[in-house]
């Protein structure tokens, strides 16, 4: 994996018959038309991973002029874009920058975890459940929390960090984010669970999600590997199970974490990608290309 400044000369170098760029592709700085013209030099194919639908997606036109195939983090995006080959692709986790080795529910220290920037969806939900989280050991941490929410801490942590306070909760508070860079042509709505889905379920804590679709239901089974939640309410009821019955919650989080060894991790995205270019290939979707394409990855 290069930078995508890097990429045009490694691409010449190494001359893979596969380039897959991942990223974004709204900065201006981002020389894609080079990229494309570095891929045509050497007869390969170039995909993208875009991995920030739809906050983004008004600047898929780039995409569009320049990619051989798609692949888009959210699903309700995919059905926006004016290309042939698109398909949809989560974003995943680690296993060597997320898992961690279960530990007994019962001995950890931190009832819920939440960590993250204080987006006007999440701060709506975390004042709401002010008054439960306080009376409890909490960690909802980040940043541009508002002073008047007592549970909640400004402060920044490490990628690491966050694994590890997920590893050493009960419960990690799943919300996702309500921020959009550039969707005013569609306003589209995101779709598909974020990455930090399936980085928590590596860690080993039992998440709740709070759900504005079914889409997750997909990735993992309600009430067997993941929590769904509503409101505060909901949010009680949990806290109160962990606290109650730890054994069911550690269940919860160890078929969460099971679930996403086998099915959430980078490496299987990564055939996924493979599996997916090879059909369009076969189906002629792509120019001729070897059975078993070389991969590069180029990253902004």
């Amino acid at each position: 994996m290069v930078p995508l400044e890097l990429a045009p000369a490694a691409i010449r170098q190494f001359r893979p018959d596969l380039v897959v760029a991942v990223g974004s592709i709204v900065p201006d700085a981002s020389d894609l038309r080079g990229l494309r013209r570095a891929v045509d030099s050497i007869g390969a194919e170039l995909a993208y991973w875009l991995h920030d639908d739809p906050y983004e997606f008004d600047y898929s036109f780039k995409a569009e002029l320049t990619a051989d195939i798609i692949f888009s983090n959210d699903s309700w995006a995919v059905h926006h874009y004016r290309h042939g080959n698109v398909h949809h692709l989560p974003l995943a986790a680690s296993r060597a920058r997320h898992f961690r080795d279960l530990v007994p529910v019962a001995g950890r220290e931190t009832v819920v975890f939440f960590c993250g920037v204080a987006y006007p969806n999440r701060v709506a939900l975390i004042r709401r459940a002010d008054a439960v989280l306080s009376r409890h050991p909490v960690a909802i941490l980040g940043t541009d929390w508002p002073s008047d929410i007592r549970c909640a801490t400004n402060r920044r942590l490490t990628p690491a960090e966050m694994t590890d306070h997920a590893a050493d909760a009960r419960l990690t508070l799943n919300i996702g984010r309500d921020l959009d860079i550039a969707n005013r042509r569609f306003a589209l709505p995101p779709a598909t669970p974020g990455p930090r889905t399936f980085e928590v379920a590596l860690a080993g804590s039992a998440q709740l999600f709070f759900a504005t679709g079914l889409e997750i239901c997909d990735a993992f089974e309600p009430g067997r590997e993941i929590l769904l939640v509503d409101g505060v309410a909901d949010i009680a009821r949990a806290i109160e199970q962990a606290l109650d019955d730890p054994a069911a919650i550690q269940a919860i989080a160890a078929r969460a974490q099971n679930r996403a060894l086998r099915e959430h991790t980078y490496t299987e995205r990564a055939a996924r990608i493979l599996d997916l270019c090879r059909s369009t290939i076969a189906l002629g979707g792509l120019s001729d290309a070897p059975e078993r394409p070389r991969l590069a990855t180029a990253r902004r």
